[in-house]
């Protein structure tokens, strides 16, 4: 909340932010002009009343068919993509991003590299992405401060099109620049370190970004459907600010170097990774499904060892047999071209039709 004594301070909102690229402070860097809004939103918003919040019932078409079939997203959902650096989530993002049916897309592309910027407006959002996105860029070389700003800014642009009964898409890259960018703060006022060099003000910090998100009211219909990137310190998926955003998302995709290393993009691990709430969109055959290719796609992988140097027996296992002869589908199933769109119902009939082939 603001400070006492303060003014909240405000910041350009509205329709004239489509297809337009801005800084922490909502000055344009695209030099396409000045911003045509008269209308601005406060940094920092009063809290939604957790009883008025909408349910979250409707699955959402993300266009990625291992997401789609076995991480089902719903609208209004929060989701942290966790992963090292290099496996490809800033493509995956894209593919959210051009493919998710949602009204606007807002971006925060929070402390990444600078030349990331341009490449992800112009060769993995698109043009088609950004003439329905609002990007907001706060680059690594920014203050810590702009930093912050920039993050709660793409909030306030998600929440001003979501009172206004849109469904948004917020794309937050990352997480884990935002939590590093407050550290820098709290550390530059003498805030003692608590947990692995991160004060306690950080982990205070992000569940009130996080909660902005989400659905809203149901007089006003409109909804936020968030994706936070989290960076994994050397593929550790026991790094603090991991933890504590796994504990306030409504679940995680786990994206594999192992996976990566193969070639299989996307790299999903499909083992990892959960939707919290999975069982409030799919039907009971739909879940039965989801946990029958999970478990199959398991076995294999925990006798992957044995079953490359031979040792084990065909017929000692029949569940692990039946893993064996569905692997190469399952592997196939798994992965999509970048510029494919796979919908829901694709994806649903594909792993039917998998599982009960």
């Amino acid at each position: 909340m603001a400070p006492v004594g303060r003014p909240r301070q405000h910041l350009p909102v509205g329709d004239g932010l489509l297809g337009r690229v801005l800084d922490g402070a909502g000055r344009p860097l695209d030099r396409l002009g000045a911003l045509r809004t008269d209308r601005q939103a406060p940094l920092v918003s009063r809290p939604i009343n957790p009883i008025d919040r909408t349910p979250i019932t409707e699955v959402l078409d993300v266009g990625v068919r291992a997401i789609n079939a076995l991480v089902p997203v719903g609208r209004g959902q929060r989701l942290g993509l966790f992963a090292g650096s290099g496996v490809g989530k800033s493509v995956l993002l894209g593919m959210m991003a051009r493919y998710t049916g949602a009204d606007v897309i807002v971006v925060g592309l929070i402390g990444e590299r600078g030349r990331e910027v341009k490449e992800f407006i112009e060769e993995i959002l698109g043009r088609e992405g950004l003439a329905r996105a609002a990007v907001v860029a706060a680059p690594a070389d920014t203050p810590p401060l702009l930093r912050l700003q920039g993050a709660a800014y793409a909030t306030a642009i998600a929440e001003h099109f979501r009172d206004c009964g849109k469904h948004v898409l917020l794309i937050m890259d990352s997480l884990t620049r935002y939590a590093m960018a407050q550290r820098e703060v709290a550390l530059a006022i003498n805030e003692p370190p608590a947990t692995k060099g991160y004060p306690p003000s950080v982990f205070a910090k992000l569940p009130q970004l996080v909660e902005r998100a989400g659905n809203g009211a149901a007089e006003r219909g409109g909804s936020i459907t968030a994706f936070y990137t989290v960076l994994t310190e050397g593929d550790d998926p026991h790094d603090p600010v991991a933890d504590a955003a796994r504990a306030i998302l409504d679940g995680h995709v786990v994206l594999s170097r192992a996976l990566a290393d193969q070639g299989h993009y996307p790299a999903i691990d499909i083992e990892a990774s959960v939707s919290r709430v999975m069982a409030a969109l799919l039907d009971a055959r739909g879940l039965e499904t989801v946990r029958r290719f999970k478990s199959l796609y398991s076995r294999y992988q925990r006798n992957r060892d044995l079953i490359s140097v031979g040792a084990y027996v065909a017929g000692t296992d029949p569940l692990l047999d039946e893993a064996i002869a569905l692997q190469p589908q399952m592997e196939a199933f798994l992965q999509q071209d970048l510029r494919e769109k796979v919908t829901v119902a694709e994806s649903a009939a594909a792993l039917a039709a998998l599982i009960s082939g």
